[in-house]
């Protein structure tokens, strides 16, 4: 499961060559009654494996069952998710800032970040360019005035507004 591409093959020598193409995980699900399982960068699910823990975002809530269903309307809302995280997986800022999504049965976010007490009301996965911008915005020109710990909870769930409390 964990391998995504092998090729062997023997070179002019005769020397054998093995290269491996390791599966990226973007994502842990966490699931209270069944096991984990992590997303790949290419929506794909793996396993956990009980030799090595990847450090990646978390994914719980009411909706991880439903993200791990094979079934092809969950498989349409997984790929939501996978962009999403694929966003924040590429993002430097972003990647060491978001620890953890919370998704509750529809569909809406909630994330919690390493740094500062605030807690992010997402909304959907729809637009999540946009709403990180308003984040971008909120980490660069709100906190630095404001303080880190000055919000408990801001939302960018809504079109074109941070709401700060």
């Amino acid at each position: 499961d964990y391998v995504e591409l092998a090729e062997v093959y023997r070179d002019l020598r005769g020397k054998l060559i093995v290269e491996v193409t390791q599966s990226e995980p973007i994502a842990r699900i966490v699931r209270p009654d069944d096991p984990d399982a992590y997303i790949t960068v290419d929506n794909r699910l793996l396993p956990v494996s009980d030799k090595f823990s990847a450090r990646l975002l978390l994914v719980t809530g009411d909706y991880a069952d439903k993200l791990v269903s094979t079934e092809e309307e969950h498989t349409i809302e997984r790929q939501k998710l996978v962009e999403l995280t694929n966003y924040i997986y590429k993002q430097p800022f972003w990647s060491a800032q978001i620890a953890q999504l919370d998704i509750d049965k529809q569909g809406n976010i909630i994330m919690y970040p390493q740094v500062g007490g605030q807690i992010i009301e997402f909304g959907t996965a729809d637009n999540y360019e946009s709403k990180f911008n308003r984040l971008d915005t909120f980490y660069k020109k709100i906190l630095p005035k404001k303080g880190w710990n000055d919000y408990q909870r801001v939302s960018v769930k809504y079109t074109d507004q941070i709401v700060c409390e």
